[in-house]
């Protein structure tokens, strides 16, 4: 396979979603190094700036099976794996599957549901099965999560344990967008409403090919020792209770290898780590104290960070 192939894929997946979303030129990069390092995203943000459209939106692009979870307070764990129920004709229990079973899933305001309900996605998330009484049962491929939140200073929100947070290669934190954002988003609005009318610009093989050349790139062993130096120093930071997992660091290498494969390269630089490193660690970081209000705590997480990339030597 051609190295431009995954960088020319991934530019026309970003035009396409472009043609309706305005601005969050962030959200959708992630949302393609995530596709092709087969992990999963966690939107944060207000409501209102369009996270579910610019989910329904990035899932049409790529023309795969996509499914939408509200999630809310009562919500039970067979509302999004399904459930075992009798068939009178059959007269036998069979298992009905529930929305997880999809290409890509939006688990819509997933901070609202219980922790009962989010650990539903455990399994999902991190094995791409689930198991029912005893059985397992695969989930499609390509399998993605996109999740959004609203921030957890808002009323009705839960907490995500650490260890569903744990299994989002990504977080996103968007904000409000600027004046003149605004402003082509009405321009657009004016034109294609609430409909998602993206054009189609692969097919799943497609995908899947994609995903299996960057699982290729090639990664020097000391582009390794780079990630491990940076997740170490998390762990060490004065102002860190809890630094970056051992899984963390795995999905900082699947990232950069994403990354390395839209540069068009077939190799990852250190630039490569640096650049999706923020990405990859910021949820993964717990703070000492808890004093801090949670916006604060994200921004000082952030500042560490850049502390960290500042100071972590990368190799040469």
């Amino acid at each position: 396979m051609n190295t431009l192939f995954v960088k020319e894929l991934a530019e026309k997946i970003f035009e396409a979603v472009h043609e309706i979303i305005a601005g969050m030129d962030d959200v959708i990069q992630a949302l393609i190094i995530a596709l092709l390092s087969e992990g999963h995203v966690l939107i944060e943000g207000p409501p209102g700036i369009a996270k579910t459209y610019l989910a329904r939106a990035f899932s049409s692009a790529l023309s795969l099976d996509f499914k939408r979870i509200q999630f809310t307070a009562d919500m039970l764990p067979s509302d999004i794996i399904g459930s075992i129920i009798y068939d009178r004709v059959t007269n036998r229990f069979e298992f009905r599957k529930g929305p997880i079973f999809s290409n890509i899933v939006l688990a819509d305001e997933i901070n609202r549901a219980s922790p009962r309900s989010q650990s539903a996605l455990l399994e999902a998330m991190q094995e791409r099965q689930v198991t029912v009484e005893g059985v397992r049962y695969p989930l499609p491929r390509p399998f993605m999560i996109i999740a959004t939140q609203n921030p957890i200073e808002f009323e009705g929100t839960y907490y995500l344990p650490e260890a569903e947070l744990d299994r989002f290669l990504v977080r996103v934190v968007a904000g409000y967008p600027d004046r003149n954002v605004e402003l082509e988003m009405l321009s657009k609005k004016l034109i294609h409403g609430e409909t998602i009318n993206v054009k189609v610009i692969c097919e799943p093989n497609d995908i899947v090919r994609a995903i299996e050349f960057a699982s290729r790139i090639y990664v020097d062993k000391s582009i390794m020792e780079y990630i491990v130096d940076l997740a170490e120093a998390t762990r060490r930071h004065e102002r860190v209770s809890l630094g970056v997992s051992p899984r963390g660091e795995v999905a900082l290498l699947y990232a950069s290898r994403a990354m390395a494969a839209m540069d068009g390269k077939n190799y990852v630089t250190p630039d490569h780590v640096k650049s999706v490193a923020k990405l990859v660690f910021n949820h993964r970081i717990i703070l000492r104290g808890g004093s801090m209000n949670p916006l604060e705590s994200r921004r000082e997480v952030f500042r560490i960070l850049d502390e960290i990339l500042e100071e972590v030597p990368a190799p040469r």
